[in-house]
This record gives C-alpha cells, structure tokens and sequence, in this order.
C-alpha cells in the first residue's frame, strides 16, 4: 500500500476512533511506527515519572493526560520502578 494512502487511512481511523483506542495502536497496525505495545507502555509511563517528579503534576492531571485514573497511574508507576530494581540492565540497555 502507498505510504501516503497508509498515512491517510490511519488519520481516518484515528478521527473516526472511540476513546478508547489510542492512535499509537492505529499506528502500529498500519506499520507506521516501529514500537512494540511493551515499548510504548514502557515509554508512556516513563512519561509518567518525569511528569511526577520534575513537573509536579498530581497523578490525576497525568491520568487525564494518559485515560487512565489516578490509581491506576500510580499502579504503573510502582510497577515500572520495581521492574526496573529486579532487572536494572534489561530496562535500562535495550
């Protein structure tokens, strides 16, 4: 398929979307980012953590910002940070 018509297609199904479905996952499905769903939830939440500590924004403003709640961003936030203490070379070197 045309890059163009793959970039067209994509931004229909982006618009046309629920809320629930995130673009990156549209992009992914049209092969137009090179990111496994691991990666970017392992990007995503390192997100997170810089907009905790470095810009001080409560977790529910950053749940706003990701559709998740405040729990549940804090859930992944614990859940990365103990990941990266059990396998510090894995998460750090890939």
């Amino acid at each position: 398929m045309d890059p163009l018509a793959k970039n067209f297609y994509a931004l229909y199904e982006i618009i046309t979307a629920d809320k629930e479905c995130l673009p990156e996952h549209i992009f992914i499905k049209y092969g137009l980012i090179d990111i496994t769903l691991d990666e970017l939830k392992e990007t995503e939440t390192m997100e997170m953590k810089r907009l905790r500590h470095e810009e001080k924004l409560s977790l529910r403003k950053i749940g706003m910002m990701f559709s998740l709640t405040d729990s549940g961003v804090y859930r992944r936030i614990q859940a990365f940070d103990k990941n990266v203490r059990q396998n510090p070379i894995s998460s750090c070197c890939k």
